[in-house]
């Protein structure tokens, strides 16, 4: 077992993005991250406990929840339930006075897109977020990566690696947590131990015979934890809890992301190959891709372009972004993801055609945004993203793009192959 890092004084942006983001290693960062947090002190009790009438007086009693039943599993997961704001408060209420032994976990919360008030503040840390700035504009969804989690003591979290090869981050507001880090690689250590299958519970295992390098720590009320790209990990509530989390991704983990979306695309093909040769068999993997990894291949290429086009050097990103937004809102039609995809290509074409030299320029040298890293104030809240990180947003996309289009299932798809903005990415 080896010493985890923890970071017990606030650091700079730019010395965070070297050392953990661009090296995916996980930190701890110590209560400082969330000492201004409202949430910290709208959320929890004076006892330190969490305050759950506080937490849900924005929300009517009938609202459904979905609950995870971690006393119960199915195919290496937790069972899930429905229950409603009324049934899951007053179930809280009789465990923790001991009269119901069930352990019900509120995972995966979509709490802010319910509520205008602001409980936290984005650490300029974590500002790079693809994800969730591209799925702000899009009006096809209703949906975020941040989310609250609230869980009852001993609820836990199965053995996982995030969503999309995901970066992620926990917050807690009250209680403590313990995690169990597994760096890339070693979770096939613990397959290898337990008869070729993924382990749910690492509890189950004398993890020293595994051979496995791991990492176990404690989060304690206040502290963050940093959850890098492809590190397995497991998590359960040491005491009631009550935690944020995001997940995200940006320039220092997008490969990360693609090759997991090949991996996934792969084991769809695998298990529909006995009718590949029925008429429209690609568009089909690229739907259950989508209901397997939560994206598909025309998703991915579209936020690969948004990306694109609000880092594009010396350009002002406050009119396409928001022409975009406006352009969704008004069009009230099942393919807004389409109709927000034209708003993107008609700018970025006008770019690509009147700006064609500032690409071949980048490309020739991707890292010169590491030249533009001048220090940043240790504290300092962000109002925009750094230029030096807006840079590596684009060379990172001018990379991953070509690959993209190189994939032998690209030119399959209609909606990509035949788009008129693919002939000028693919000659990048």
């Amino acid at each position: 077992m080896l010493a985890f890092p923890v970071l017990t004084s606030p650091i700079s942006l730019d010395e965070f993005y070297l050392k953990f983001l661009v090296r995916n290693l996980p930190c701890l960062l110590d209560h400082w991250i969330t000492d201004q947090w409202p949430a910290r002190q709208f959320w929890c009790t004076e006892t330190g406990e969490v305050n759950i009438p506080a937490l849900f007086q924005r929300f009517p009693k009938d609202q459904p929840l979905c609950v995870a039943d971690c006393s119960s599993s199915e195919f290496g997961a937790h069972q899930t339930l429905e229950l409603s704001v009324l049934d899951f408060t007053t179930y809280w209420e009789a465990s923790c006075n001991h009269q119901d032994d069930r352990l019900l976990y509120l995972k995966d919360w979509h709490y802010f897109k319910h509520v205008d008030e602001e409980f936290y503040q984005l650490p300029d840390l974590f500002a790079s977020d693809w994800m969730n700035e591209f799925w702000n504009v899009r009006r096809d969804v209703q949906d975020d990566f941040r989310f609250v989690y609230l869980g009852i003591r001993n609820t836990w979290t199965p053995l996982h690696a995030d969503v999309y090869q995901s970066y992620s981050w926990s917050a807690n507001i009250c209680g403590e947590k313990r995690w169990w880090f597994f760096p890339p690689g070693e979770e096939k250590k613990l397959c290898a131990f337990n008869n070729g299958r993924m382990p749910m519970d690492v509890r189950n295992l004398p993890l020293e015979s595994t051979g496995a390098t791991y990492f176990l720590i404690t989060q304690h009320p206040g502290q963050a934890v940093f959850v890098p790209s492809g590190w397995y990990h497991q998590v359960v509530n040491v005491t009631n809890c009550l935690s944020i989390n995001h997940n995200w991704f940006n320039a220092t983990n997008v490969e990360w992301v693609w090759d997991h979306l090949q991996s996934q695309l792969a084991s769809v093909e695998a298990s529909t190959e006995d009718v590949r040769d029925t008429p429209g068999w690609h568009e089909q993997c690229q739907v259950c891709l989508r209901a397997l990894a939560g994206i598909n291949f025309h998703e991915f290429f579209i936020l690969l372009k948004y990306i694109l086009l609000t880092r594009w050097p010396y350009k002002n990103i406050c009119l396409p972004l928001s022409n975009a937004c406006q352009f969704a809102q008004c069009v009230d039609d099942p393919d807004e993801l389409t109709r927000l995809e034209h708003v993107v290509d008609a700018e970025l074409l006008d770019c690509l055609q009147s700006d064609i030299e500032t690409l071949r320029s980048l490309l020739q040298n991707p890292n010169s945004w590491r030249d533009l890293i001048q220090g940043s104030e240790v504290g300092l809240v962000q109002r925009k993203l750094p230029q030096w990180i807006r840079l590596h947003d684009f060379t990172s996309v001018l990379q991953i793009i070509p690959l993209f289009l190189k994939h032998p299932v690209v030119e399959r798809l209609q909606s990509i192959s035949e788009n008129p903005l693919t002939k000028y990415l693919a000659v990048l």
